[in-house]
């Protein structure tokens, strides 16, 4: 334990203008991946229509995104702990830019494949990078609290392109207003690969692994905010490969992290779309228009930014596993209302928006808002980036399969499904969670490595 108050000044810290700073910066990521993500539900339509495409092409496009967020998180997971966070935290958004303009210019649907593919990777190093480095300057109470604000910006960015998408279909055709949409995703990481140069390199990483004078050079960029470390405590790390930090992460040791990783977030793609993409395909299905269906969007998006928002509050109180086992187990309750009031021919669009609202509300604000937390928190240092990669990895990767089946068992046995997930999920985030909350990232590394040691050593003797 005689190492778990290394970095005090920043675990001690109130979050002051740096780390309001750095979380700004960082939470535009989240905003950018939103306004591209339902940017591109909403040109869908149009889009199949002008390129005509089939509805299994179509189906595709969307996946393009989806796939490249995951592969661009795993990569960048491995490189944000090979080689650090700025880089990728600064660079990355010019391929947010480029390819954001790029679809908006995109004249086929293979074109349009592509861009939307390499638009997700980018996104997906960005992540990778974005949340170790916010997470390694957050002051220990109020972690989650910070790491929430991410998603919260992911809220507003779906919110802000589902209302311009409104704006623009009343103002020009249809076959353009997709196309600015695009172009005005591209304007924020333009301003964030300017901004994000001031952002200096989590000394968390460089202290890790080995690179000292890297230290000396962040202290000074620290010592203008008053959060200067003594770096004559720290002991000096050591460089790890690409390989070494691979087969680490993958270990036994390391095993119920990557299983808790795989478990939240392949849970929250299986539950939480059902609302979050699927909802203005239901609307349509209860007889909305397409106008109708996403002004129903736009109000239930508000739902769920109202949930994250909460969280802010309530996450570093009520603790890391009674925030996700409440986030599943509370999600049956507006999935049965849906259910209950499909079945018995009740169900109208009003019902629908306050039950799709709802599920926004509780699965985007507990679990969406939490998944990446304790993750972060019980892992090294130099596996910090891998571990939001892998999370990427199934929340994005499970979300087309999420899709497909609901379209493939219709609305009432989806929402049987989304019941009966939510119930498996909950139980298994109660068993999985280890509770982190309000420690140093130290303190609960080295509290979860203790139980994997006693645990290992357990076996061994019983052997």
């Amino acid at each position: 334990m005689e190492n778990n108050d290394l970095f005090n000044v920043l675990d001690a810290s109130k979050v002051g203008s740096f780390q309001k700073k750095l979380v700004t910066l960082a939470s535009l990521g989240p905003f950018s991946d939103a306004f591209n993500e339902f940017g591109v539900s909403v040109s869908l339509v149009t889009v199949g229509i002008l390129f005509h495409l089939s509805a299994v092409f179509v189906a595709i496009l969307v996946a393009s995104y989806w796939v490249g967020v995951a592969l661009g998180g795993i990569l960048g997971g491995i490189l944000s702990d090979l080689i650090g966070r700025r880089s990728i935290f600064v660079y990355d958004t010019i391929g947010m830019a480029a390819f954001a303009l790029i679809s908006a210019v995109s004249f086929n649907g293979i074109f349009y494949f592509i861009a939307r593919f390499l638009l997700g990777f980018f996104i997906g190093l960005d992540y990778a990078a974005a949340v170790p480095l916010v997470s390694e300057y957050a002051p220990a109470k109020e972690r989650g609290k910070i790491l929430s604000v991410e998603k919260v910006f992911f809220k507003i960015g779906g919110l802000v392109t589902i209302g311009l998408s409104l704006t623009l279909s009343v103002l020009v055709s249809k076959d353009l207003s997709w196309r600015i949409d695009f172009v005005a995703a591209a304007i924020v990481p333009i301003i964030l690969f300017f901004l994000r140069k001031d952002i200096p390199e989590s000394i968390r990483w460089a202290a890790d692994t080995g690179n000292m004078h890297k230290v000396e050079d962040i202290n000074k960029r620290l010592k203008k905010y008053g959060l200067e470390i003594d770096a004559t405590t720290l002991p000096e790390g050591k460089k790890r490969t690409a390989k070494e930090n691979i087969k680490e992460f993958f270990s036994k040791k390391n095993s119920r992290v990557v299983l808790y990783i795989f478990w939240i977030s392949t849970g929250y793609a299986l539950t939480v779309n059902i609302a979050s993409v699927y909802g203005t395909a239901i609307f349509t299905q209860l007889g909305a228009s397409g106008t109708r269906a996403l002004e129903n969007t736009l109000i239930t998006a508000f739902f769920g930014l109202f949930g994250v928002i909460l969280m802010l509050f309530i996450v570093d109180k009520a603790g890391r596993r009674m925030t996700g086992t409440l986030g599943f187990l509370l999600t049956i309750v507006p999935s049965a209302l849906f259910l209950v009031t499909y079945i018995t021919g009740t169900i109208n669009l009003n019902i629908a928006v306050i039950a799709i609202g709802l599920i926004f509300f509780i699965n985007v604000g507990l679990i969406g808002t939490l998944m990446y937390i304790p993750s972060v928190e019980i892992t090294s240092t130099h596996l910090r980036g891998m571990t939001i990669g892998w999370d990427k990895l199934f929340a994005f990767g499970m979300a087309l399969p999420a899709l497909t089946l609901y379209a493939y068992l219709g609305l009432r046995d989806a929402f049987l499904f989304v019941i009966i997930a939510s119930l498996i999920f909950g139980i298994g985030t109660y068993f999985l969670t280890i509770d982190s909350t309000g420690k140093t990232l130290e303190q609960a590394d080295w509290e979860y490595n203790l139980v994997s040691k006693n645990k290992l050593y357990k076996e061994s003797e019983e052997k």
